[in-house]
Parts: structure tokens; C-alpha cells; sequence
């Protein structure tokens, strides 16, 4: 998996943001039930956090969470992973890497509690996909599915690996990566929340530099599953967040969407503190709308 990060670095480079820079972010996310399910089970959301009380130098937080188990499980599972993530992410102290895995071991628990406790919810789990913006750079946890999008010049780079079994064959040789594409066994994990009492966490220890131009996209595989990587990079660069997401769930739609599609797109862009024209923090509360089908949160 190429990494965007590996690179050197000019003598006036920082990882993180200076007193010079403020960081911009303009975000949307999109979820729709597709064209077969009746049910969406998909759940996500993005927190604008400034430095308000409860939430000082939080930042941005991303999340998408796609869940299994038929009925109300899946839904319940993604969405109680959703919300739990983004409380306990809020309330924690010390370094963000720490914080948004605790938050996923804090929505781990959660999700196995509530499934232990009724039989109706037995054996439901979910996929998650976080990020965090900080301070200039970024920090990603991940378990499932679901993915991270790195696109940065023009190139887009899968910044999560699928912990699936198809792709674990991939990664020995056994088969290609267009091959598990339509491979029976695509959609089968060995990793999720909520199936055991303890989780392995996929986790960038340290935070990964911003740059100018960057746009992060989160998404489930009802995304990833139908459009290819380059149609995905093509179709998110263009427009507003807002406009890129929305053309991405119709051209899914299009294509069929056998499964709930979930995406989220976060923009980045610097600019000179003295020359910033910052939004106030009333703009950064959360709008939420639903309907049967779309569930939208827009800054």
C-alpha cells in the first residue's frame, strides 16, 4: 500500500500546525439505504469541535460505522458505536492517537454489553472507520471494512486495510485485488465491534502531516464495493464536499448500490493566521436531517 506520508521534508516543514498557519476544514457526509436493502444500517457522523467548553482543542472527528446482524442489530450496533465514539472522544484527556482508541475499545464494549444482555441483539457487530484532525496532522483507528481515503495531488491512497478474509488472502499472494473484488467470501471479516468482548485496533501511533489541498474521505464498502478507486478519487475532488459526496451516492445508485453507501469528505486547506478569516463557532454546529434513506450532517 503506497503511503502518501513517506517523503522528505523541507527545512521550513513542520508536522504539526504553527503559530503562522490556521487549518480550514469544510466536511459533509452522506448515507443512503441503496437500492436493495429495506433497511439502512449504515451510521456516521462529523464533529467540528473549536475550542468551546467540553470540547477544547478537540478538532475535527469523522466517523463511519457499518453494521451486521439482520433486523434492528446492525442499525443499533453502527449507531451506538457512532454516538459512543464521539462522547468518549470528547471527554478524554491526553494525545489524540490515545483518545480515539480508547474511544473505539470504549464502543467495543458498549456495542458486546448491549448484544450480551438481549437475545434480539446476539451476534451483532459492527465495522468503524474514525479519523481525527489535529493540530495539523491526522490520526486514523479502524476495524473492518469500512475505509480511509487519502486524496492528495491528484492520487488517492487507501489508507486503511480490510480486515476481511478475501483480503487477507490478497496480502499472501493467493488472489488479486480485482479478484476479490467479486469474490464470494468479499463481504466476510474476521475483525469487527461488538462480536467479543476485546477487539485488535488498527491505529496510527503518531499523526500524519496535513497538507494544503488535502481531502479525506470516509466511507463504507457499499461505497468502495461498487466504484472503483480512481472513479472515487475523480468524483470526490470536485465541488464542495457537500456536491462531491452527493455525486457519489447517485453515480452508486446508478451502478445498482446492492448495499447501504455511507460517505463522508473532509477538506483541508492552511492559511496565514494574521490573514485567516475563521468561522465562528456557531457555524460548526451539527445540522442532522433524515429520511428514509439519506442521512445527512453538514457543517
Amino acid at each position: 500500500m503506497r503511503n502518501p506520508f513517506k517523503r522528505p521534508m523541507a527545512n521550513d516543514e513542520t508536522l504539526g500546525a504553527t503559530d503562522k498557519w490556521a487549518w480550514h476544514f469544510a466536511a459533509a457526509l452522506l448515507s443512503d439505504k441503496g437500492c436493495v436493502r429495506s433497511l439502512n444500517e449504515d451510521s456516521g457522523r462529523i464533529l467540528h469541535m473549536p475550542e468551546v467548553a467540553g470540547a477544547a482543542g478537540k478538532g475535527l472527528l469523522g466517523v463511519v460505522a457499518d453494521g451486521m446482524g439482520g433486523h434492528q442489530a446492525g442499525d443499533t450496533a453502527s449507531q451506538l458505536t457512532v454516538e459512543v465514539i464521539c462522547r468518549a472522544y470528547c471527554d478524554e484527556k491526553g494525545q489524540p492517537a490515545e483518545r480515539l482508541q480508547n474511544a473505539l475499545v470504549a464502543a467495543n464494549r458498549a456495542v458486546y454489553d448491549l448484544a450480551s444482555g438481549d437475545a434480539r441483539l446476539a451476534g451483532m457487530g459492527t465495522t468503524c472507520t474514525a479519523l481525527a484532525l489535529f493540530d495539523g496532522l491526522a490520526y486514523m483507528a479502524h476495524v473492518g471494512d469500512s475505509r480511509l481515503y487519502l486524496i492528495r495531488g491528484g492520487e488517492i491512497y487507501q489508507m486503511t486495510e480490510d480486515h476481511s478474509h478475501v483480503m487477507e488472502m490478497v496480502r499472501q499472494g493467493l488472489i488479486t485485488a480485482e479478484q476479490a473484488r467479486e469474490h464470494a467470501d468479499r463481504n466476510v471479516l474476521y475483525r469487527a465491534l461488538g462480536r467479543r468482548a476485546e477487539v485488535e485496533i488498527s491505529c496510527w501511533a503518531e499523526g500524519q502531516p496535513l497538507r494544503d489541498g488535502d481531502r479525506y474521505l470516509l466511507c463504507s464498502d457499499g461505497l468502495s464495493g461498487v466504484l472503483a478507486d480512481k472513479t472515487i478519487a475523480q468524483m470526490a475532488s470536485q465541488g464542495d464536499p457537500a456536491t462531491a459526496c452527493a455525486s457519489l451516492i447517485e453515480l452508486t445508485l446508478q451502478a445498482g448500490a446492492p448495499d447501504n453507501v455511507t460517505v463522508g469528505i473532509i477538506s483541508v486547506s492552511e492559511r496565514e493566521e494574521e490573514n485567516a478569516d475563521l468561522p465562528s463557532t456557531q457555524e460548526f454546529n451539527t445540522v442532522t436531517s433524515k429520511s428514509n434513506g439519506i442521512e445527512a450532517h453538514l457543517r
